[in-house]
């Protein structure tokens, strides 16, 4: 892959929420395959994120989890989990390349699937890694990121453009 742009996620997290209210209304198409490129060149995982939707949670929780999400789904696939990891805060002392990320659950299934929150989600997590990226780059992801954090915006991405994909109710 070729390197990706310090201001990538960033980029992105902005185009987010300039377009919340399109991707809701679902007038515009949510882009999974850039957001999980985004999130593929962190380097946290050593597959590609979209390969952890498809993996059951008990072999996603053995093989790659950082212990994090509340996978209690066994066999069904990481895509069909609730929960989510978001990264809401970073701080640290870059010039020592000591970064600590600090991170809150949330349930987009609280009251029925939430595709606004879900967005939401999704956007300030990328807000957050972006802010970083974008000062030292994306050398400090991959061992200070945890891995569930990075699977957490890729299922926001996933099962946002699936539900865009659904019929609308009539």
């Amino acid at each position: 892959m070729d390197k990706m742009e310090s201001t990538a996620i960033s980029e992105t997290a902005d185009w987010l929420e300039a377009h919340v209210d399109d991707i809701v209304g679902k007038n515009v198409a949510l882009d999974t395959g850039a957001i999980n490129a985004l999130l593929d060149a962190l380097n946290v995982l050593p597959r590609p994120v979209a390969t952890y939707l498809d993996m059951a949670q008990e072999k996603y929780y053995e093989d790659g989890s950082s212990h994090d999400l509340d996978l209690d789904g066994g066999k069904a696939p990481v895509s069909e989990v609730h929960d989510r990891l978001m990264v809401n805060h970073v701080d640290g002392v870059l010039p020592e390349n000591e970064i600590h990320f600090t991170y809150n659950h949330e349930d987009v299934y609280q009251d029925g699937y939430a595709p606004r929150r879900d967005c939401q989600i999704m956007m300030y997590a990328l807000e957050v890694l972006g802010a970083l990226a974008g000062v030292h780059g994306y050398g400090l992801f991959a061992d200070h990121l945890k891995s569930d954090a990075v699977v957490s915006i890729a299922l926001s991405a996933k099962t946002l453009a699936d539900w865009q994909q659904q019929e609308a109710a009539v």
